[in-house]
């Protein structure tokens, strides 16, 4: 009884997280709404004119410029986010090979005691070289609004708010909803609830639950980072449009050649941030622990820790031969 109410517990508190994540998606939506409509308000105000008077008009070459950049700016934050959450799943696995006996569980402890120490160092882990991997996005963030505007002006850059705020929330309904079907397939089986033809259970032993687990790790991050970064994505580039509006002209006759600079340097910091950054606290990492070999073989702290660990050794080969003999003798 106990065990079909935690079930049902789950699948409340999944759909409810879904439920969340939706209106999340809605927020994000409706805001940019409000903060493109503020941001037209704002610039035609300082320009001396009436925005409410504003008519409809066809759209200038710098307009669909910025639509179609709304379109790919978003796509690439899509793919820059993926990539990140990918290479971070590929360095937790290095780090739990690479420090086995700094993650596995203590054998001389009773639960939850024996996972304390291995999370908190995965945690210690995760918490720097996720923070590393959230400047190549945010840089991408900030450039998108710098970039439009002064290459295609401030038509362009409403375009760019506008345009990308649409794609943001297609994209982030259908990447939470997908990911979200498959985790709640995987759960379906979980809880006992898919039966075969015969009406017997389908179990966790069974091959579509091993399929669907494949399917979960491609939808996790679809519903639980990416489509919900889109939302804080389209909502900087639409803070930021508000707040750099002063920046740009209504034409780029004056600016394009600062947008071109703008594209180079951003472009530099970008790969920067995703592929140099690690290198450089990588380097940084290697000389100070060999700095910190070079003194503890100096003062012979290194010697005396070889001599511990040795010491453990024969002391635990020690116990296992007296258990061997003891073996023997039974």
């Amino acid at each position: 009884m106990s065990h079909h109410r935690a079930n049902t517990c789950a699948a409340v508190g999944t759909t409810q997280a879904h439920n969340g994540k939706v209106v999340a998606g809605q927020n994000a939506f409706f805001a940019t709404t409000a903060l493109l409509g503020a941001l037209l308000a704002d610039k035609r105000t300082k320009q001396g004119l009436n925005f409410t008077a504003t008519v409809g008009q066809e759209l200038s070459e710098f307009a669909r410029a910025g639509l179609l950049a709304g379109i790919v700016f978003t796509m690439l934050f899509l793919a820059n986010t993926l990539t990140s959450c990918i290479q971070m799943a590929k360095k937790v696995v290095a780090y739990c090979k690479e420090n086995a006996e700094d993650t596995k569980p203590r054998s001389d402890k009773k639960f939850p005691a024996t996972h304390i120490v291995p999370l908190k160092n995965l945690c210690a882990f995760a918490a720097i070289e996720s923070f590393q991997l959230t400047f190549s996005p945010m840089c991408q963030t900030f450039a998108a609004p710098l970039v439009i505007g002064q290459l295609f002006g401030f038509k362009g850059l409403l375009m760019l708010v506008s345009g990308g705020n649409s794609v943001c929330f297609s994209l982030n309904m259908f990447l939470i909803n997908s990911g979200q079907a498959w985790d709640a397939a995987r759960k379906y089986v979980l809880f006992g609830m898919l039966k075969d033809k015969n009406g017997d259970i389908v179990g966790t032993d069974s091959q579509e639950y091993e399929t669907l687990g494949i399917g979960e790790q491609i939808g996790g991050p679809l519903e639980d980072l990416t489509g919900p970064a889109l939302n804080n994505f389209i909502k900087f580039v639409a803070v930021v449009s508000f707040v750099t509006s002063h920046m740009y002209d209504e034409f780029p006759n004056n600016t394009w050649q600062l947008g071109i600079a703008q594209v180079f340097i951003q472009f530099s910091l970008i790969s920067f941030f995703k592929f140099g950054l690690a290198a450089t606290v990588q380097a940084i990492d290697r000389f100070y622990r060999r700095r910190k070999e070079a003194i503890e073989y100096e003062e012979g702290t290194a010697m005396l820790r070889e001599i511990e660990e040795m010491e453990k050794k024969l002391a635990s080969k020690k116990v296992v031969e007296k258990e061997e003999a003891d073996l023997q003798l039974v």
